[in-house]
């Protein structure tokens, strides 16, 4: 059987990776001289609360050779393993599919390892690991989970709000005059996620304009892979009131409430700040 891994920012709920047996490999925080490991050492409350008593956003790294290495090796000592797919956020914004490439190489030929670059982040990648994990438990092959991750991944769609840009611009993400300007004119700015890299494409003057903003470009993008029912998600950072609120606009625009309402990961987190928001779709 196909066993899986893959990282902390999937952000799919606990229940479905333990539901599935998904091995997940954290991210590692860093503020200054401490290290912590994502939802091992360091949970979301802790974060927050770490970045308001210090006023310092933390660096995030992959995760390293050894980590990998003793992720694999867990995996490979269950019962039933006879390979091994390894799913990891966009290699355009982590170095953490690289790493996984390097040390699956270095691990012994049984069982195989593959390692899939998602192209994606947070419920994107998510939405692909959750159902590799179902095709494998069905019995597929590997050649047969790859061509329908390759599927998913061309027809994902990821659109969020950042509430302000302090934090992408403290990550490094943008520049003090970009996060200026935006606080001047009260911009709501939102992302996309294309070919595995972070782009801006539109800017709000407030926050009710940056939801419907969302769910019309989630709509319009999801419109050309046709009128099927599409899975969805909503993802936010310390904005759960907001995450209902957009759940309760994807009901009226696509007739069904999110498969999937969850935090987003402390290692996506880091760059683009509390009263993020997003929503992440792809039609089956």
């Amino acid at each position: 059987m196909i066993r899986i891994v893959t990282d902390s920012t999937c952000d799919l709920p606990a229940d479905l990776l333990a539901r599935y047996r998904i091995r997940v490999v954290p991210i590692n925080i860093q503020f200054g001289q401490e290290s912590f490991q994502e939802n091992v050492t360091l949970g979301q409350d802790e974060f927050y609360r770490k970045v308001a008593a210090l006023n310092q956003i933390p660096t995030t790294s992959q995760p390293s050779l050894g980590q990998f290495a003793r992720a694999y090796q867990a995996v490979a000592a269950e019962e039933n393993t006879g390979a091994i797919l390894s799913l990891h956020i966009t290699g355009h914004l982590s170095g953490t599919y690289h790493a996984a490439v390097v040390a699956a190489g270095q691990m012994p030929e049984t069982p195989p390892i593959t390692v899939f670059d998602s192209l994606s982040g947070s419920m994107g990648l998510g939405f692909m690991v959750l159902e590799a994990a179902q095709l494998a438990e069905a019995g597929a092959t590997m050649a047969e989970v790859l061509a329908r991750l390759e599927e998913i991944r061309q027809r994902m769609c990821i659109f969020l709000s950042l509430d302000n840009l302090r934090f992408a611009r403290m990550s490094g993400r943008v520049g003090k005059v970009q996060e200026m300007l935006a606080s001047l004119l009260s911009v709501k700015p939102m992302l996309t996620v294309q070919v595995g890299k972070l782009e801006l494409v539109n800017r709000a003057r407030s926050r009710s304009q940056a939801l419907a903003g969302l769910i019309n470009a989630l709509g319009d993008a999801l419109a050309k892979w046709g009128d099927a029912s599409p899975k969805l998600a909503v993802i936010h950072a310390q904005a759960a009131q907001t995450a209902q609120e957009l759940a309760a606009a994807c009901l009226k625009r696509f007739g069904k409430l999110p498969d999937v309402i969850n935090t987003l990961s402390i290692g996506i987190a880091v760059h683009l700040g509390p009263g993020t928001v997003g929503v992440v779709g792809y039609v089956p």
